[in-house]
């Protein structure tokens, strides 16, 4: 088994997911939360350190309120870890996925050295222009690199909006629509 721990301010409001390159077909995964951190234990189809290679994902949110905060010039940032939440694993190729609000504009990563940037828009329900996804990858990732880093962009809260409005919007049209296909009369002859 190999084993995770978290540490977090509320260790009972995480999720996690994780899974292989070929499917999700994992023999054992479990997830255990304790006073003041969370562990995910999972066992991979194929040993990870016995000279096999494995290719996986390990996914999880958090709560905002830890990780979430405003700068003085009115931008919002996400202070986080980078690197593999594994002790003392090295990765040949690490890929972090921040995926910011919709609506955010102009976002910039700060690490204290070069990785990959990209940005990607990713849809989601209801969504109207997508939400902006800050891909970070870098190569051979050593513990040493497991240091905060801040991904800093710009949010109007009349982006919150849109997606209420949007479905009371259709609610009073199917209602109007009702309404008028009722009262409307279609005879040709009156009677």
């Amino acid at each position: 088994m190999t084993s995770w721990e978290r540490q977090a301010s509320d260790a009972e409001r995480w999720e996690s997911c994780y899974g292989e390159e070929y499917g999700i077909e994992v023999r054992g995964i479990r997830g255990l939360t304790y006073e003041n951190s969370s562990e995910l234990e999972f066992e991979p189809r194929y040993p990870l350190f016995g000279g096999w290679r494995a290719t996986f994902i390990i996914g999880y949110r958090v709560p905002l309120e830890d990780y979430l905060f405003e700068a003085p010039d009115g931008r919002r940032y996400l202070n986080f870890t980078f690197g593999c939440p594994l002790v003392e694993t090295i990765v040949n190729k690490l890929t972090i996925k921040v995926v910011l609000p919709e609506g955010s504009k102009d976002p910039s990563a700060v690490l204290p050295f070069t990785v990959n940037q990209d940005l990607q828009v990713k849809y989601s329900y209801l969504d109207i222009v997508g939400r902006t996804v800050v891909v970070l990858q870098k190569d051979n990732v050593v513990p040493t690199h497991n240091v905060p880093f801040q991904v800093y962009y710009t949010f109007k809260p009349i982006y919150m909006l849109a997606e209420p409005f949007m479905l009371v919007s259709a609610f009073f049209f199917v209602f109007v629509a009702s309404l008028a296909y009722v009262h409307i009369d279609l005879n040709i002859v009156k009677k």
